[in-house]
């Protein structure tokens, strides 16, 4: 069994919401699940800033079903009630056979950068 960790990257100072509800799922080129938040790994969302602990979430890859060189779809997603945060958008990277280190950059959703800027205040 090879170890493979995904470290999801966040925007630039944006930190995950205490409420918040990550679901996370990785699919084989066949498109069957192989792994999701809530199996097999380490899947809790940090509250910690992403320069101190990075989010990562871990999972198990059997090189025996899974054949080296083969494309995983990662597919990332948190919520804060029913609003999705991050754009939805599914990222691709290849299994190198070993314990292989994946970065997964992040993108917020308009809703989302919408509730992180403050709106200006006018007037008196």
């Amino acid at each position: 069994m090879n170890i493979i960790t995904l470290t999801l990257q966040l925007p630039d100072g944006y930190q995950l919401p205490e409420a918040g509800r990550a679901e996370i799922s990785v699919r084989n080129a066949a498109g069957e699940q192989i792994s999701a938040s809530g199996g097999q790994g380490s899947n809790v969302a940090s509250q910690v800033p992403a320069a101190r602990q990075p989010w990562q979430y871990r999972f198990l890859l059997d090189p025996k079903v899974t054949p080296v060189g083969e494309a995983l779809s990662v597919k990332v997603q948190m919520y804060l009630g029913e609003t999705a945060l991050f754009l939805d958008a599914e990222q691709t990277f290849t299994w190198d056979g070993s314990n292989q280190h994946v970065d997964i950059p992040l993108n917020l959703t308009p809703g989302s950068l919408a509730e992180t800027v403050q709106a200006p205040a006018f007037g008196s």
